[in-house]
């Protein structure tokens, strides 16, 4: 009886040339719920040698990579998995129960909008169509028929609703698709009717207070749908026009699954372990301050989604290295006074104080502590200077909310 499941092709969009190759294969176990991962033949006999994940998948010809986690799905493929949101679409699409597991969401999510640039079929011969998103005109129907789907509602547009459950493979919990602009491809985020407060707005102004405070995060753009509702669009890192960017979770380099299922996968996510990886893979010093500086940011707006997916890598091609990718995700809880993060900010330590955040400065590749609260002192300033900026997008509400936490935070941290 055959207790391994059929072959899986993975295929890699080449970063030098924007043609697929088959990169490895892939096969479960059933029996023992351990995947296996080989590089191909082929790739290694055409010159090629990038690693699709530089921690859990180095590049070694020959070699047989297992994977236990995600149900014996490699991290790096299940970056390229749905998340909530998409494998709902699947369920309803190909009506699947609660026992759907990890490669049938990664089987049956489609190659037209994955994350990062990894494909997967059936065959040794890749067949990846271009990307086809809407355009940004067609932005009002999209969030009507996201919002629609949401509410378990009949489709406004049929069509455009047969080509949201055609590339559900995108991740997180809300809806959200991506609509072309020119050659730029944005992530779209519209607010919810059970939203208390404008979460898009919110999104939006943050990301660009991050900005502003002279951090490296991704471009957004803001749409008003109503007074109360409307729509984030975040341009997509891991799109370079129709080239896609290699690109790998912090969950995958710090080789812990989330959402965690043990202690060792939540005391695995950890901003210092992030940046001694980030060195290890061969970034530049200057990405781990730099995470640094996210680290406090997060604390000061009180972002406490700062979970391991919600931190990556990309490929950079012309620098042939690994970088840490721009901040995304970044949104403030505003029900709560969060007192810590997710991820710990220091050894078993998640509280967001000075203290805390100073203590393994050194692990973020400061050479003194005196080094590292001259970094975060002047920091601070720069997002306080940063906020009075971004003030004026937010409602009244919202900015009055931000004002008295920033002034509560800054004096925890001073």
């Amino acid at each position: 009886m055959a207790t391994s499941s059929r072959p899986l092709f993975v295929y890699l969009q080449r970063p030098d040339n924007g043609t697929w190759v088959v990169v490895g294969r892939y096969v479960l176990d059933t029996q023992t719920g351990i995947g296996s991962f080989l590089y191909a033949p082929s790739y290694a006999d055409a010159g090629l040698s990038w690693s699709i994940d530089p921690v859990n998948l180095p590049f070694i010809p020959g070699m047989e990579h297992l994977a236990r986690r995600y149900g014996g799905l490699h991290d790096v493929l299940r970056d390229a998995s749905p998340d909530s949101w998409g494998q709902m679409l699947i369920r309803r699409e190909h009506q699947l129960g609660e026992k759907a597991t990890a490669i049938q969401f990664l089987r049956l999510s489609g190659n037209g909008d994955r994350w990062g640039a990894l494909a997967v079929g059936d065959t040794p011969k890749p067949n990846i169509a271009k990307l086809t998103s809407p355009r940004l005109h067609q932005l009002d129907a999209l969030v009507q028929e996201l919002l629609a789907i949401a509410d378990s509602r009949p489709p406004f547009n049929a069509r455009l609703r047969k080509r949201l459950f055609a590339t559900p493979s995108m991740g997180g919990a809300r809806p959200k698709a991506t609509v072309q602009d020119g050659e730029d491809y944005w992530l779209v985020k519209p607010g919810l009717m059970t939203d208390t407060v404008d979460l898009a707005l919110l999104e939006h102004a943050t990301m660009q207070w991050g900005k502003a405070a002279g951090l490296r995060f991704a471009d957004t753009r803001h749409h008003a749908l109503t007074a109360e509702r409307s729509v984030v669009r975040i341009l997509r890192y891991d799109r370079r026009g129709a080239q896609r960017v290699m690109t790998v979770s912090a969950a995958s380099l710090l080789q812990v699954q989330y959402p965690p299922v043990d202690a060792a996968d939540s005391d695995g996510a950890s901003y210092p372990r992030l940046a001694e990886e980030l060195r290890r893979i061969g970034a530049p010093p200057e990405d781990a301050i730099e995470l640094f500086g996210r680290m406090v940011f997060n604390g000061v707006v009180g972002n406490n989604d700062d979970h391991p997916r919600n931190h990556a890598v990309l490929f950079d091609l012309d620098a042939q290295r690994w970088r840490l990718s721009p901040a995304f995700d970044v949104v403030p809880d505003t029900e709560d006074d969060p007192q810590t993060l997710v991820m710990q900010v220091s050894a078993g330590r998640r509280d967001i104080t000075r203290d805390a955040m100073l203590r393994d400065h050194t692990r973020f590749g400061f050479a003194t502590r005196q080094q590292a609260e001259e970094y975060l002192d002047a920091l601070l300033v720069r997002i306080a200077d940063a906020f009075a900026q971004v003030a004026p997008l937010l409602n009244t509400a919202l900015r009055a909310r931000m004002a008295e936490r920033l002034q509560v935070i800054l004096g925890r941290l001073a």
